[in-house]
């Protein structure tokens, strides 16, 4: 059988966050492992950065939805077939997927060593800009052939379309709008690139009214119309600076706050259980066809060191009833991770520990010092 090659050198109309006509380096290091190990039957194969569950490696169109994409750096076809294939753009992506129906899998991150977890970030899948007509035209082609749009087609499509949310232009709204009726909603809350305050929005827009004022509040969940949306208390507080001043420690970052009026307030606790308020200023806008949301925030906290131990947490309320403890991440320079064997600093003559939600600082100890030289390499703690 032909060897497989990247479909991105088969298209010029794909933006995306490596540009246009590149190749993903992981994928080309891992196919010559993988290539071999596929099915001769098969001629489409998949790289993906999550688990991969499918019998021997393939999945079908009709099935497995959750490895549907857009980014043809992602992608490879027998050679003998590429070089068949016209310029690629989206629909032409979907009908590929279509005639093979079945497609291998393989996991990026097999055999690799642990990875820091950084920054929270949706995956960003690019787009090939397509016009929304043409998806009008592509579901009716599609729903002819399989009797629906499959839920993989309709993955693929709301990937595609998201750059067409995020402008300044709001002309496009009714197509918009007819194209969402045929996108189930846990496809949308599902799909892994659209973050929670655009979830919102294009709720709003499928359904014509604003679904933030219809949401209920269930087990830390926010629920519309008994769907699920997401969980407060994983939307994380982003540390990007530490930093000890004049006897007080300043902490700040960026968080997304997906609500714009609700009865959600956010704070944090130390140790003590004494709570300290959150200083909130606008980081950034983005544009939801015309309108510009303001719910990215950088956020500052301030609390006394101590010759003693401490912890800080950032919590949650729900009408100062129900309350709960928010997942927090650090930026890449910081180069923790919490919960791995990379969760600690040190900085300013303090151990800097991030566990089970809390950002925990202690003194530097001569104790605590041969303790980390005998357990951590030296680069560790050379800070």
């Amino acid at each position: 059988m032909e060897e497989f090659v990247c479909l991105a050198h088969y298209t010029k109309a794909y933006r995306g966050p490596e540009g246009s006509g590149t190749v993903n380096v992981r994928c080309e290091r891992r196919l010559p492992r993988v290539e071999k190990r596929t099915d001769p039957m098969v001629n489409l194969l998949v790289f993906t950065g999550g688990p991969c569950e499918c019998q021997n490696h393939i999945a079908d169109v009709r099935e497995h939805y959750e490895f549907a994409t857009v980014d043809p750096t992602m992608i490879y076809l027998r050679k003998n077939l590429a070089e068949k294939l016209s310029p690629l753009d989206f629909p032409g992506l979907c009908r590929l997927f279509a005639e093979e129906g079945r497609f291998a899998v393989w996991d990026l991150a097999s055999g690799k060593p642990e990875k820091k977890g950084y920054a929270y970030e949706k995956r960003d899948e690019g787009s090939f800009g397509t016009e929304p007509q043409k998806y009008m035209e592509l579901s009716g082609e599609l729903r002819e052939r399989y009797g629906e749009l499959l839920p993989f087609f309709q993955n693929m499509m709301i990937k595609d379309m998201l750059p067409l949310f995020l402008g300044e232009d709001d002309s496009r709204k009714p197509l918009l709008k007819q194209i969402l009726v045929d996108i189930d909603d846990d496809i949308l809350c599902g799909t892994g690139c659209i973050y929670e305050d655009v979830l919102l929005k294009i709720l709003s827009l499928k359904y014509g009214e604003d679904v933030e004022e219809k949401l209920v509040y269930r087990s830390g969940k926010l629920k519309y119309q008994n769907l699920s949306l997401f969980p407060l208390k994983e939307i994380p507080f982003v540390v990007s600076e530490i930093k000890l001043v004049k006897g007080r420690f300043k902490i700040s970052g960026h968080v997304l706050l997906p609500l714009e009026h609700s009865e959600i307030e956010y704070y944090c606790m130390d140790n003590r259980n004494h709570r300290y308020e959150l200083s909130l200023e606008q980081d950034g806008e983005i544009c939801f066809l015309g309108e510009l949301l303001h719910r990215r925030k950088r956020f500052l906290v301030e609390f006394p060191a101590g010759k003693k131990p401490a912890g800080i947490r950032f919590m949650y309320c729900y009408r100062g009833m129900y309350q709960a403890r928010v997942r927090m991440e650090f930026a890449e320079t910081l180069g923790m991770a919490p919960d791995t064997r990379h969760n600690f600093r040190l900085q300013d003559g303090y151990l800097w520990k991030a566990e089970k939600r809390i950002l925990f600082a202690a003194p530097l100890q001569k104790r605590t010092r041969i303790k980390l030289f005998f357990t951590f390499p030296w680069k560790s703690f050379k800070i």
